[in-house]
């Protein structure tokens, strides 16, 4: 059985990815607290236990020793190390948490473009949902089971949770670099030229998607993009239109889950009633 985009394969590796969160869903949804807390913490455990010891629990990569895979190397890797850190904070960072957290790994399961043509029962395609099912799962469950709420009042800062990703990966990968834990023979912008997590180089769109380049470097300021004296300038080159589009996805789904308090918020803008403040 071939994964290929839309084939049966895919549909049945979605549906077990979705069934999987929805079977923990409902078997702790009537669980005191201190339970769900339990689960979340349980799961969260086990995925980085499996991230960081990959070489060891996937027969695949059995011998590959500690490189860059197994560290903070792109953004869901990076959330599945800091999740149990970020989910006991609160405000900005548990709302990145849960949008970051569940948009990243279920585009990936969405559009595996890595496995397109490969067969279904290999370790690494297991690998590869198991761990970001369960990043999903850890993400959005505490907004489902009531643990954390969200607030649309910060979806602005949702972007810089993002962006604050991109720069731990970017350490990561000069740490890596320093250790010796990556090939260091070749200069270190060239390392992360070619590793490239998340685009933060310069786009790399799958066959068909070649469009997400184009809507990008539309509206982004040209002053970031290639001229004939540099490259695409990193981070910068699409900054501006990922801060403008992640901030609005987050600010209506923040209106669809938080509507009473956006309402309140708009019925006081528009009565000049004094605001009730503080606590965002």
């Amino acid at each position: 059985m071939t994964l290929d985009f839309l084939s049966l394969a895919y549909f049945l590796c979605l549906a077990a990815s979705l069934g999987f969160i929805a079977v923990i869903f409902f078997a702790f949804r009537k669980a005191s607290r201190a339970v769900k807390h339990g689960v979340i913490f349980a799961l969260m455990a086990f995925n980085i236990l499996q991230h960081l010891l990959k070489s060891q629990i996937w027969p695949h990569l059995w011998g590959a020793g500690f490189g860059l895979q197994n560290t903070a190397y792109n953004v869901c890797a990076t959330l599945i190390l800091f999740s149990p850190f970020v989910y006991l904070s609160k405000g900005v960072m548990r709302d990145g948490l849960v949008y970051v957290g569940t948009a990243g790994p279920l585009l990936a399961i969405v559009v595996p473009f890595w496995f397109q043509g490969q067969p279904l029962f290999q370790w690494e395609v297991l690998r590869f949902y198991v761990c970001h099912v369960l990043l999903i799962a850890t993400s959005v469950l505490p907004a489902l089971w009531g643990l954390h709420k969200l607030s649309y009042r910060r979806f602005a800062g949702i972007p810089l949770f993002f962006f604050g990703i991109l720069i731990v990966i970017v350490f990561n990968t000069v740490v890596c670099y320093a250790a010796g834990m990556v090939d260091n023979s070749a200069p270190l912008y060239d390392v992360l030229y070619q590793n490239n997590p998340c685009w933060l180089m310069h786009p790399a769109p799958p066959a068909g998607f070649e469009w997400t380049q184009t809507v990008l470097e539309t509206l982004s300021p040209p002053m970031f993009l290639p001229t004939a004296e540099h490259s695409y300038i990193p981070l910068l080159w699409y900054a501006m239109p990922m801060y403008l589009g992640i901030a609005l996805l987050a600010l209506l789904i923040g209106i669809a889950v938080d509507r009473k308090r956006f309402a309140a918020d708009v019925k006081r803008f528009f009565t000049n009633a004094p605001s009730e403040g503080g606590n965002v």
